[in-house]
């Protein structure tokens, strides 16, 4: 008999025993939204981190019992409206529909209220029957909580009035309301900008929503084992290698797996490895989805100066939104890593399509470039046996850059470069390819080898405590050198290619 996946829910929102952890979450959302003194919180974090998971099991998942106390909650997926009156007539009937079966007196006036809200021609007269449709629950002794997921749709349908009437209504003592908003970026950043008004944003609380903490990994898979199957601690600790405690993506490697298991007694990890390929495809482009989400927060080359380096231009609040993001997390020596060790690896091979340094990308691309032509036109395409030939003292060289390359297609397939010259750090570039026929590369670089050792070793020199996110121990004028140097070899190779295209 094929066991039921007991991930088959993955993607959606997450209930029941599914729903695990997330203690001092629920707990944060009850004593904000749910007691006699109440306020508003805004859920914060990343895509399919688990917010609305969060939201809904704290609020709708008690919904009968909440109803029972005169607490009115509506959920409202604000990515299905395009204006603040097509929400509001959503919303009122959505109360409408919650008090009809318990309080026929209540419905009543407020189905009446809703009539004339939609009979209303203007849009203030509907504000002002929103208004009395809030003042009457109020007076009722009930209260409203709206739950508004996708809450990042708001800065396409909401203008700045629209901020300001929503502040009131949930501000004032008449028409109070508790909102919960779930959202990938913080209210402020979505709230139009106007100095001379009092804020949305400056009445929210902030639950910044990161990855599973222990305590909720823990749960996570005990309720596996609850199930009855055995869960060793090496198949834990080959998921956490690509997954990290990203909650979505645990359950998507989980899914994969058990989509191929049709007993309980099973052996996860042979099923791991043999479905390890497949899997790789969906995390590159769960991956990807992040990068993507990094970029619109202008972002993404300061994830890969924190994890790759080197770091020239990064802020301390661009350290701290990565850390709330929980993307990156702190170790020993005031450095960092990411979520998952393969991210990590990840980040690595798209460090080189991520302008990260202009200056610096632009010199070693160039460069690179550089050499390829070099040995080409020295030793042909199959440039690698020949150049060892002629260079064995390079053998160790060459045979650590085939190291990295095959260690890298390895994981990332097609993905990964295939020459070994895009293997190469500074030191590379000159001592194992450039010294080695100086008299090709002074056509384009002029003066003597001896006179660019130095420079290459300079550019080496820093290379390494910029990558490893130690740039207060380089001196200003260090690096003030190694820009001059970068400038000067993009000078000299640009003078070569304007100089091709006139002979040409």
């Amino acid at each position: 008999m094929i066991l039921k996946n007991p991930f088959s829910d993955y993607g959606g929102i997450i209930t029941a025993d599914r729903f695990v952890g997330r203690k001092s979450e629920l707990v944060q959302i009850q004593r904000r939204l749910l007691g006699e003194v109440f306020g508003n919180l805004a859920i914060i974090g990343l895509p399919r981190i688990g917010k609305s998971s969060l939201a809904w099991n704290c609020i709708l998942g008690n919904k009968e019992a909440l109803i029972s106390k005169k607490i009115l909650p509506i959920w409202i997926p604000l990515g299905e409206f395009s204006n603040l009156i097509e929400l509001f007539d959503e919303i009122l009937s959505s109360v409408c529909e919650l008090v009809k079966v318990s309080d026929n007196e209540l419905f009543a006036v407020l189905n009446t209220i809703k009539a004339n809200f939609i009979d209303a021609t203007t849009n203030i007269e509907k504000r002002r029957y929103v208004k009395k449709f809030l003042r009457k629950i109020n007076t009722h002794g009930s209260r409203l909580i709206l739950v508004f997921d996708e809450f990042d749709n708001s800065k396409e349908i909401f203008n700045l009035q629209d901020f300001q009437f929503l502040r009131e209504i949930s501000y004032n003592l008449e028409t109070k309301i508790a909102i919960l908003t779930i959202s990938r970026k913080t209210i402020q950043e979505l709230e139009p900008d106007n100095g001379s008004l009092s804020n949305f944003y400056q009445i929210f609380d902030e639950l910044r929503l990161k990855l599973f903490n222990a305590d909720d990994i823990f749960l996570y898979w005990q309720r596996l084992k609850n199930l009855g199957i055995t869960v060793t601690d090496n198949y834990i600790e080959n998921l956490n290698f690509y997954s990290g405690n990203h909650p979505y993506l645990i359950d998507l490697i989980n899914y994969s797996i058990f989509n191929k298991v049709e007993q309980r007694d099973i052996n996860l990890d042979e099923i791991f490895n043999s479905t390890l390929d497949n899997l790789k495809l969906k995390l590159f482009n769960e991956y990807e989805s992040i990068l993507k989400l990094m970029q619109q927060e202008n972002l993404d080359n300061k994830l890969v100066q924190m994890i790759v380096g080197p770091v020239y231009d990064i802020t301390q609040r661009d350290v701290e939104k990565l850390l709330k993001y929980s993307l990156v997390n702190s170790t020993t020596g005031d450095s960092f890593e990411c979520f998952a060790k393969f991210f990590e690896e990840y980040l690595l091979i798209k460090s080189a399509e991520i302008d990260i340094w202009p200056l610096w990308s632009t010199t070693e691309i160039e460069l690179r470039s550089i050499i390829k032509e070099f040995l080409f036109d020295k030793y042909g395409e199959d440039w690698v046996d020949k150049f060892v030939k002629g260079n064995p003292k390079k053998t160790i060289s060459i045979d650590n850059l085939k190291f990295a390359m095959n260690k890298n297609i390895k994981s990332f397939g097609e993905k990964a470069s295939s020459h070994l010259v895009d293997y190469t750090y500074p030191a590379e570039l000159f001592d194992c390819f450039m010294s080695t026929d100086w008299k090709w590369f002074k056509k384009i670089f002029g003066r003597e080898a001896y006179d660019w050792k130095p420079k290459f070793e300079l550019l080496s020199e820093i290379r390494n405590p910029l990558a490893h996110n130690n740039r207060g121990f380089l001196p200003q004028s260090k690096l003030n050198t190694a820009t001059g140097y970068c400038q000067e070899i993009l000078s000299l190779i640009k003078k070569r290619t304007d100089k091709s295209i006139h002979n040409t």
